[in-house]
């Protein structure tokens, strides 16, 4: 199951939740992923890195948010740079139109893309303003997808990029190498002279 995670991860290049990560996985490798089997995976590789740090090549690990805490599903990879791991405000839409133009760009170099990868496709072509035309059940056209995403994230990608690297300094300097990749613990109850808040 991590090899296929990893493998979803690897063409997409950017965090992504369960339901992508299976999408791709049946779109490109014949399946075998369950969202329901990625629930505690996160935890998982948190246990097995805190145990024996870099024992593995990679970890599956959280996305971090502007809290520097995990980001609630999205996966991302230990051997990303962590300004590709840490997600600002905009960082949901820049990274799907990332996951569009790879899956186009992995569908155009395919000799005869499943049928699975073509629906998969033209539901990320649809959410990309000037895909609406392309409709489930009609020729889709994988460079026009990724032109059209290639657009959008031309006017999002620079404030993008400088708030993933502000987000990734303050990560350097605030959190150990565990939680670099894992999160730090979400703020919990606290007592204030007697009192939980």
């Amino acid at each position: 199951m991590r090899e296929r995670v990893h493998q979803a991860l690897d063409v997409l290049g950017a965090p992504a939740q369960p339901r992508l990560l299976v999408a791709v996985s049946q779109a490109f490798f014949q399946g075998g992923l369950r969202s329901t089997q990625l629930t505690s995976l996160r935890r998982d590789e948190e246990r097995s890195f805190r145990s024996s740090p870099y024992g593995r090549p990679y970890y599956l690990c959280a996305a971090l948010t502007d809290r520097l805490s995990p980001a609630r599903g999205l996966l991302t990879l230990s051997s990303w740079p962590l300004e590709r791991r840490v997600v600002g405000p905009i960082s949901p839409r820049a990274d799907f139109l990332t996951c569009a133009i790879a899956v186009a760009t992995r569908v155009s170099r395919t000799a005869a893309p499943s049928p699975e990868s073509l629906r998969l496709l033209a539901r990320m072509g649809r959410n990309i303003p000037g895909g609406e035309l392309v409709e489930l059940g009609r020729s889709v056209d994988p460079g026009r997808v990724a032109e059209l995403a290639h657009e959008e994230l031309a006017v999002h990608a620079e404030r993008d990029e400088r708030e993933r690297a502000a987000l990734a300094a303050r990560a350097r300097e605030r959190l150990d190498e565990a939680a670099r990749l894992f999160g730090a613990a979400p703020l919990g109850t606290t007592t204030i002279r007697g009192i939980t808040a």
